[in-house]
């Protein structure tokens, strides 16, 4: 009677396991699709922000507009720019609208948008008037009064400014930006964990049934049953595998086509920009005056930086999704390369590269670090330009547990206390008229840095200059 006992306990010990592994495999994937539900919900909030805050940003670019516009009227009474002047108010009023559309889930934000739109309205109103005047004298020189209308600083309207009332808007959006950012941070890692978690508990059970099944001599055609089904489970667990790697493959391509579309799109208006404003400068220049020629000048300006702007963010799209190959880089050699293109961009600059003759070796991606190093050589190369005898140092130094490489220059260096702005895209500490830039440089070494699985650090004095240090994992 005690064998068939035996038995019967740990039929039934088994049967319990079994039970225990599917209940426990269930409870993980509801739990696994609720943090990827959530993640998923926080990933919208967020692009829901960042629309937000382009929305803002583009109601700003339509108010100036419309005050370019009306200036050029009031001065030229050119029926052109009226049109366009009239088509920027329209498109003013719908982008205030879509950000009140946008903003409808804050009510924070929907009490300042009646005092927006009482800036906005005032200001255009001020507009309006030099317009108006305009066209009651529409050959007469207006008077300076009537002129000074138009001529204000664009923004200013009393004590309190257009600029400041959309900025207090944007301020309330770019907190709640932050706030979100740390909730997808947030929900990525409790899906990492609850994925890990799950993988583990799977696995403790599915011990325990294969240890009963080890023990229970008279459940062989059993065992054979459940390592079919687990054998079918492995089968199905591997072709939702490969389809999520399919999508995954795809949803990369289509990013990549979507980039190329934007960079497109974005580029055929501001040639045509480029092109006309040059053709303005070449056959009216000797028809303005000097600040008339200025405004092309700016213009043109203005075309060529959002130009360099565009190709900063595709190279930091494709930093992001390209592959990883790593192999045997001599970094030193990188940095001589480098070196040596700055060098003959600028050949009149009294600059001193000091980088060892012998080889300093990572496993690395040779592409991507030479990117990094571009942008960290770049902006010393930058930031010395206004020091006589510029000296930039490469170099490296064994560290706790990997090695550290640098960079030094003794150029304008940084204030310590904006450290933590220094790797955030568009984030600059340096005003572009001393030193030109797009912010991305930096932001993008990061990204190329991570992707080794190193990091990144910086230590800098105001005119002392500054040292960028990383590392690179194995």
């Amino acid at each position: 009677m005690e064998v068939p006992l035996i038995v019967s306990m740990r039929a039934f010990g088994y049967r319990l396991a079994y039970i225990g592994a599917v209940l426990i495999v269930l409870l993980n994937s509801w739990l696994a699709y609720r943090s990827l539900h959530t993640f998923a919900a926080s990933q919208q909030w967020q692009a829901h922000t960042l629309e937000t805050l382009t929305a803002c940003e583009q109601l700003v670019a339509e108010i100036r507009t419309a005050e370019s516009a009306a200036r050029g009227y009031v001065l030229q009474a050119d029926p052109f720019l009226e049109k366009q002047y009239n088509d920027a108010i329209n498109r003013v009023w719908d982008t205030f609208e879509y950000v009140g559309k946008l903003t409808e889930d804050s009510p924070s934000q929907q009490a300042r948008l009646p005092k927006v739109r009482e800036r906005i309205q005032a200001r255009l109103t001020s507009i309006e008037i030099g317009v108006q005047l305009r066209k009651v004298q529409p050959t007469a020189a207006l008077t300076p009064e009537q002129l000074a209308i138009m001529m204000t600083d664009q923004y200013r309207y009393g004590d309190f400014t257009t600029a400041y009332a959309i900025a207090q808007v944007e301020g309330e959006e770019r907190r709640l930006l932050k706030w979100r950012d740390a909730q997808v941070t947030s929900a990525r890692g409790s899906a990492y964990t609850t994925f890990g978690v799950a993988t583990g508990l799977n696995l403790l059970f599915l011990i325990l049934a294969f240890h009963f099944l080890g023990k229970e001599v008279t459940a062989r055609d059993r065992i054979t049953a459940q390592a079919e089904e687990i054998r079918a489970l492995a089968t199905d667990l591997e072709k939702r595998v490969q389809e999520r790697t399919y999508e995954l493959q795809t949803s990369n391509q289509e990013l990549e086509a979507f980039s190329y579309s934007v960079s497109h799109d974005l580029r055929a208006p501001l040639r045509t920009i480029d092109g006309f404003s040059l053709a303005l400068y070449e056959d009216y220049g000797d028809k303005l005056n000097d600040q008339g020629r200025d405004y092309i000048h700016r213009v043109r300006n203005g075309v060529q930086r959002m130009g360099q702007l565009i190709d900063a963010l595709l190279q930091l799209s494709r930093v992001t999704r390209t592959d990883l190959v790593r192999e045997t880089t001599d970094l030193a050699e990188l940095a001589r390369s480098v070196a040596a293109d700055l060098k003959a961009s600028d050949p009149e600059r009294n600059v001193r590269f000091e980088i060892p003759g012998t080889p300093v070796l990572a496993q690395a991606d040779p592409r991507l670090l030479r990117i990094a190093l571009e942008n960290l050589l770049g902006n010393a190369f930058k930031f010395t330009a206004k020091t006589p005898n510029a000296v930039i140092r490469f170099g490296s130094y064994p560290g706790d547990g990997a090695n550290v490489y640098f960079i030094r220059d003794n150029g304008a260096g940084f204030d310590m206390q904006y450290v933590d702005r220094l790797f955030t895209a568009f984030q600059r500490l340096h005003g572009d008229r001393d030193f030109k830039g797009s912010g991305i440089g930096l932001a993008t070494t990061l990204r190329i840095v991570r992707r080794h699985q190193g990091r990144i650090w910086a230590e800098g004095k105001e005119d002392q200059g500054a040292t960028f240090y990383f590392t690179l994992g194995s």
